[in-house]
């Protein structure tokens, strides 16, 4: 049987078997028989009133975009997100191919279908037979043919299940849960947390174990969700007979709205996200590359505003007024997608969700409204300084026990200490190590510590100390206390107290792949001895894995040390080549933050807890768990069903 992988899946390294269609053919999810399906045009929504109208799965013989063949009409699976105790958002997108090619802005009637209606429902069942509610929507090329309804009028702390139905065919179904309302007994939230996911550098596998979970409720992204370009480093994966990582469609900077629109079809067309899609609500935090404009030569092709727009596309980022305040729009209804924001308004993600009694998640956006001219905030706005300040104080007024912070850069102070291959891990993480503040990360926060002190004191302020900060970017983990002096007497280390004392703990996860600090070093050793041939590197993993990232390891330690003693409050460093994921577990009594890593070059079951930390309701600090077993939430429900779709016998009703 076809097993479907991308070459580079095998062996790192090894010359790859398999070609695009190999990709194609969904990486080993159910298969069915492809075949035409005629479709009555009008109950569809077709083109041409009252006329039967052929679908075809069957993909032309040239054709290369990537999607998962065997779930075709529905080729990169369902997904929810941003959940409320009475609603959540729904996502899917309707693949047709045609031999005139993939780009909706140029094939806006594949195989002569203008637009086409697709049903849905949202049940309490996997079998989707005690159905809560249901409707029906139109796509089409403008909206590249994706599908995002507000399921409204849900019942609050629920695991349910929804599934959509299109052109003859049945979506796989999907699992989601609505959060808690203020009177649900609910006082457990389990969370799995992500950031940087790169699908040329890691195979997935954390999402994988996402996807196998009974007990979550969200699982959060701190951002680089999707990447604009590949970036050249040694490659997990790869086209067969690629050997640049700066050419290829697929690899390459996007430069166009299509462009970008196929990188989001490339990720989810990948057999483990579609699994983690399908089992759980997202809640997405984008960070730079999600909006990184495109342009040929000194011409700009994509603004940001545009990727912007596509992230909103591809994603069930629910989107907030741009007014600046945060707040959702009411639900369009059942009949109706939730329009796609364009221009200015694409710019606008930040927002909360609150599950019940137990915590508010609270996603901050340090990229989009940082540095503009005037403002008192230079890393928020004032616009989102002030609402985020209402909204940590609302917070407070309803009782909830902790805040979830998804926040993309670090939050926490990293002070100047001896950096091995300081020019390199400067230019890689975006490093000032004679920066005039004594802070050598720069970006947000780190360049902006002021700002910092002025959240920390609020907190203080107003008693709003348990806030669990999950954070991105910088590419391994750094787990620390949240305070605006790591020094004695303001801080001690042992126990987050003293004159001052920590405000909130933070966690940045891992990547997916993306280099952190072994890897950077590592890099370098390589390029050295390569004479710079970064082609090389991408297609070259092997040689990579067994000289290079050894020979980093020993400058990879010492730096953590170093860095440790530097900054206090720094309780766990971890920037060796272990990549993988973050759960959090929130408890009426305490937070239990987990670091799991998993294999990053081939397909496993493994997966290692690497670290396991307390923070103590009314006392944050990361205490660490010495005999660490990994903790599981009360179960949600069962899991979604095999991914496959059905042929419709009998349509869901309108």
């Amino acid at each position: 049987m076809d097993t479907g992988r991308p070459t580079g899946s095998t062996p790192a390294g090894e010359p790859g078997r398999l070609g695009r269609r190999g990709l194609l053919r969904g990486g080993g999810l159910a298969g069915l028989a492809l075949g035409t399906v005629a479709v009555d045009a009008a109950a569809d929504g077709a083109t041409g009133a009252g006329a039967a109208r052929p679908y075809s799965r069957r993909l032309p013989a040239d054709w290369t975009y990537p999607v998962a063949e065997e779930l075709l009409p529905f080729g990169h699976g369902v997904m929810s997100g941003d959940p409320l105790a009475d609603r959540v958002v729904l996502w899917t997108r309707i693949t047709i191919p045609d031999r005139r090619g993939w780009d909706a802005t140029r094939v806006p009637d594949p195989q002569g279908f203008r637009r086409v209606t697709v049903r849905w429902r949202i049940a309490t069942d996997p079998a989707l037979r005690h159905v809560v509610r249901r409707g029906q929507v139109v796509t089409d090329a403008r909206r590249d043919w994706t599908v995002k309804v507000d399921a409204d009028r849900l019942p609050s702390a629920t695991t349910l299940y929804y599934a959509f139905e299109t052109l003859g065919w049945r979506s796989p179904i999907g699992r989601t849960r609505t959060a808690p309302s203020l009177t649900d007994p609910v006082r457990a939230l389990t969370v799995a947390h992500v950031a940087c996911t790169s699908w040329w550098h890691d195979v997935f596998n954390s999402y994988d174990r996402i996807g196998e979970r009974r007990d979550l409720d969200l699982v959060t992204h701190a951002g680089d969700h999707v990447y604009d370009n590949s970036g050249g480093h040694p490659a997990s994966r790869f086209w067969k007979g690629q050997r640049r990582w700066d050419t290829d469609i697929d690899n390459a900077d996007w430069t166009t709205v299509a462009q970008a629109r196929r990188r989001y079809a490339l990720y989810y067309a990948d057999p483990a996200l579609i699994r983690a899609h399908h089992a759980a609500p997202f809640a997405i935090m984008a960070d730079q590359h999600d909006y990184d404009p495109g342009q040929q030569g000194d011409r700009v092709t994509l603004t940001t505003e545009q990727a912007g727009s596509v992230l909103f596309e591809w994603t069930p980022i629910r989107p907030p007024v741009p007014d600046g305040t945060g707040r959702f729009p009411p639900s369009p209804g059942p009949d109706r997608n939730l329009p796609t924001p364009r221009g200015r308004a694409a710019l606008y993600s930040y927002r909360v969700l609150p599950y019940g009694r137990t915590a508010d998640v609270v996603l901050l956006d340090v990229r989009r409204f940082a540095g503009l001219e005037g403002q008192a905030s230079q890393v928020l706005g004032d616009e989102q300084w002030a609402w985020l300040e209402g909204a940590l104080l609302v917070s407070k007024r309803r009782g909830a026990t902790h805040r979830l912070v998804v926040n993309q850069v670090n939050l926490s102070q990293l002070r100047a200490f001896n950096l091995p291959f300081a020019d390199q891990l400067a230019q890689a993480f975006g490093l000032d190590l004679n920066a005039p503040q004594g802070e050598i990360y720069t970006t947000g926060w780190g360049g902006h510590p002021q700002e910092r002190t002025r959240l920390f004191r609020f907190l203080r302020q107003h008693g709003i100390v348990d806030n669990v900060v999950v954070s991105g970017d910088s590419h391994g983990y750094f787990g620390s206390d949240l305070v605006e002096d790591a020094q004695l007497p303001s801080y001690e280390p042992l126990t987050g107290g003293g004159l001052l004392g920590a405000v909130g703990v933070e966690m940045v996860g891992s990547t997916m792949g993306r280099p952190g600090g072994q890897d950077v070093i590592a890099e370098e050793l390589y390029f050295a001895a390569t004479g710079g041939s970064r082609g090389a590197a991408f297609t070259d993993a092997a040689t990579y894995d067994a000289r290079f990232r050894p020979a980093a390891l020993a400058p990879t330690v010492a730096l953590e040390e170093a860095a440790k003693v530097a900054n206090p409050n720094l309780r766990y460093f971890n920037w060796k080549a272990e990549y993988g994921h973050t759960m959090v577990h929130l408890r009426p009594d305490r937070a239990v933050i987990e670091c799991w890593q998993t294999p990053q070059r081939e397909r496993s079951e493994e997966a290692r807890l690497l670290a396991q930390f307390v923070s103590r309701v009314g006392r944050p600090h990361l205490e660490p768990v010495t005999a660490a077993q990994a903790v599981r939430g009360p179960d949600r429900g069962a899991r979604a069903p095999r991914a496959r779709v059905t042929r419709v016998r009998r349509r869901f009703p309108a």
